[in-house]
C-alpha cells in the first residue's frame, strides 16, 4: 500500500487489504464452472459476489486515483500511482485511461501482495523444517545486513537466501495452474489445438515431476545455485507463468521476498508447532489449510 498508493497504516489502507483478502479466499476462488465459462458473464447465477466486489472495488480505486490526479499540482509521492499518471504512450504520446490505471492498480495489488505473502509463507514454514539452512541463511544475511542494501545488486549478497525462495517457488508455487484460450491452431506435443480450445498447464505438476527434477519432493535450495533466472532457463520452472504474458512482477516480488525474510532472519530464529500438517490448497493461490503461529525467538 506505501509503494503504490503512499498509504500510511490508516483505516483506508487497512479496508483494501481486507477487501483483497476477503475476494481471494471468497468469491475470487477458482470453482468447476469457471473451467466451462465462455465470458466473465457465464454462469452469473453462481459468481454474484464477484460483480459486487467489482464494483466496490472500483469504486475505491477510483477515488484513490481521482484524489491524486486533484493533488498532483501540488505533490508528488513518487509512488507507482504517480508514475502511471505520468506515463504516455510513445508512438501517441496518451495518457493511461481511468480503466486503465485502476486495471494497473489491481494487478499490482495481486502480484505485489497476495502471491509474495504466500511466497514468503511457503518459504518461511520451510525453513522451521530445515534448521539447519535457516542458520545458513542467518549467517550470511549477518554478513550483509538488510540495512545495506541500497540497489538490486545488493540482493546478491545473499545467494542462499535467493535459493531458497525460488525451492519454495518450486515446492509451493503461488498460481497452481495456468490457463489459456488457443487463438490460432497449434500443435502441442503431437496434439492439435483447434481455436477456441482451452489449454491447462500445471506448475505444480512439472515442479514436482521426477522427469523434470532430481528427488522432486524434497527441500533443497542448491538445486538453484548459479541459476540467476531459472524462470527463463528451466522450462519446467514456471511459477511466474512463461514466453510474452510472464508475470511483469517477478523481479519486484523476489527483491520484496528476499528483503522481507532477510530482515525477519537477521533478528529472530522461527520455530513452528509441527504437531498438524499444514496442507496446501489451490485456491487463487496456493494457500495454507489453515494458518499456524510461528514462534519468533530473539538472535
Amino acid at each position: 500500500m506505501r509503494a503504490l498508493f503512499s498509504l500510511p497504516g490508516s483505516a483506508q489502507r487497512g479496508h483494501i487489504a481486507s477487501m483483497c483478502r476477503d475476494y481471494l479466499a471468497g468469491p475470487g476462488r477458482p470453482n468447476i464452472l469457471d473451467a466451462f465459462a465462455r465470458t466473465a458473464e457465464s454462469f452469473a447465477f453462481a459468481v454474484g459476489g464477484r460483480s459486487s466486489f467489482q464494483k466496490a472495488w472500483s469504486d475505491t480505486i477510483d477515488t484513490l486515483v481521482a484524489t491524486r490526479r486533484n493533488s498532483r499540482a501540488t505533490a508528488a509521492h513518487g509512488d507507482l500511482l504517480d508514475l502511471l499518471l505520468a506515463a504516455r504512450d510513445p508512438e501517441s504520446g496518451k495518457a493511461l485511461s481511468e480503466v486503465e490505471v485502476r486495471d494497473q492498480c489491481s494487478t499490482m495489488l495481486v502480484a505485489g501482495f497476495e502471491t509474495t505473502a504466500r511466497l514468503l509463507f511457503w518459504a518461511t514454514y520451510l525453513l522451521t523444517l530445515d534448521v539447519a539452512e535457516q542458520n545458513r541463511i542467518r549467517v550470511e544475511v549477518a554478513a550483509f545486513p538488510p540495512e545495506h542494501v541500497r540497489c538490486l545488486d545488493d540482493l546478491l549478497n545473499w545467494p542462499r537466501l535467493r535459493q531458497t525462495l525460488l525451492e519454495a517457488l518450486r515446492l509451493y508455487p503461488p498460481v497452481a495452474y495456468i490457463s489459456r484460450e488457443a487463438i490460432v491452431d497449434d500443435v502441442i506435443a503431437g496434439e492439435l489445438i483447434r481455436p477456441g480450445t482451452q489449454v491447462w498447464i500445471s506448475p505444480w505438476v512439472m515442479h514436482r515431476h521426477r522427469k523434470f527434477w532430481d528427488n522432486p519432493i524434497a527441500f533443497m535450495p542448491d538445486r538453484f545455485a548459479n541459476k540467476p533466472s531459472p524462470w527463463t532457463g528451466i522450462g519446467a520452472f514456471l511459477p511466474f507463468g512463461a514466453g510474452p504474458r510472464i508475470c511483469i512482477g517477478a523481479t519486484f516480488a523476489l527483491a520484496e521476498a528476499q528483503i522481507v525474510l532477510a530482515r525477519l532472519l537477521s533478528q529472530f530464529k522461527v520455530t513452528l508447532d509441527a504437531s498438524r500438517a499444514v496442507l496446501p490448497v489451490a485456491r487463487v493461490t496456493t494457500a495454507p489449510s489453515y494458518e499456524p503461529r510461528f514462534q519468533l525467538e530473539g538472535v
